[in-house]
């Protein structure tokens, strides 16, 4: 197996977790997304897919309701993602993750923690308007209401896996796994 064989194996797997999420199974995404993050590190991947396939954890985790954990995780590797001389790429994935800490802290309840991580990625790329929309909402006291804040990240673009991101053409499990278990691409593709 070749190391291209392995990159379109990571990118086909993140793809059935994909497919998988659009179905709001999301427990199985995360197991897929895991997997594509494995192998990615194993074939040693440019740091952007594992950027992506974490994007992708982080929005099951929002989608599952475990908030908490996910304004944790996107913490985390904010914090890890920390550069005293970041490139404009590098500002962005941080305050991308900062947005994703403050929306689940807002989502958990945590208003005033929702607010510092918003405003912090606000300071490292102002071109977030779903950020800027919640801090202008919380600094006129407006509640951050579930069905306001869905129309907010759908109008903002905020989800990445969506029907025009997944390309079902690449989704496959991983031959060994899928070999092992029995599976076909009825598992993504079918119900």
């Amino acid at each position: 197996m070749t190391v291209a064989d392995i990159h379109r194996i990571h990118l086909g797997v993140a793809e059935t977790g994909k497919l998988l999420a659009r179905k709001g199974r999301h427990r199985d995404a995360l197991t897929r997304y895991r997997e594509a993050l494995r192998l990615a590190f194993g074939a040693r991947a440019p740091q952007l897919f594992a950027r992506h396939y974490l994007h992708c954890v982080l929005e099951s985790l929002e989608h599952l309701g475990e908030h908490a954990r996910a304004a944790e995780l996107a913490g985390t590797a904010a914090e890890q993602a920390a550069n005293p001389d970041p490139s404009p790429f590098q500002r962005r994935d941080r305050a991308c993750l900062l947005e994703r800490q403050g929306v689940n802290r807002a989502k958990a309840g945590d208003v005033p923690g929702a607010r510092v991580a918003l405003a912090a990625a606000l300071a490292l790329d102002a071109a977030l308007p779903l950020s800027r929309t919640l801090l202008d909402w919380t600094s006129r006291g407006l509640a951050i209401t579930p069905a306001r804040l869905a129309d907010a990240q759908r109008r903002h673009r905020y989800w990445v896996v969506c029907p025009e991101t997944v390309d079902a053409a690449r989704a496959m499990e991983h031959p060994l796994a899928a070999a092992a278990a029995g599976m076909t691409t009825e598992t993504a593709h079918g119900q």
